[in-house]
């Protein structure tokens, strides 16, 4: 029979990343948890923003709505969940990772998660003149 083993480790030979947003982890190695959380307002508008006035995240409730609650029949009913791994190899082996880009509360981890939640709650803003396009 061949061993298991509980804990592996990773090894990777060369990692490039070209950008990295707001709220995004990159991490090489194992992690408990992970709670990454961005809240954005993204504001374009005609004027110069020091004229045009301020923007709230109070005045949107998309910032204050609570999390979705996942449906889970199994979880809920009390059952256990049971999952048996046998890793035949104590390493993970990664040759070269190459990344354009990690998005908001997004995650690039060479290692073990246990528990990982990300939330990112973004509310676009344009703020135009209105145009009257003539009907002809």
């Amino acid at each position: 029979m061949e061993e298991s083993y509980p804990i592996r480790v990773s090894q990777i030979g060369l990692v490039s990343v070209v950008d990295v947003s707001i709220g995004a982890i990159i991490q090489f190695g194992d992690r408990a948890e992970g709670s990454p959380k961005l809240n954005a307002l993204a504001v374009q508008r005609a004027i110069d923003h020091t004229k045009a006035g301020s923007v709230y995240f109070e005045s949107y409730p998309i910032f204050d709505r609570p999390l979705p609650k996942l449906i889970d029949p199994v979880a809920d009913a009390g059952e256990d969940v049971r999952v048996k791994r046998v890793n035949h190899c104590p390493r993970i082996n990664v040759g070269c990772i190459s990344v354009v880009g990690v998005g908001s509360t997004s995650s690039l981890l060479a290692g073990n998660a246990m528990r990982t939640t990300a939330e990112s709650r973004i509310k676009h803003i344009r703020q135009y003149e209105k145009t009257l396009i003539p009907i002809t």
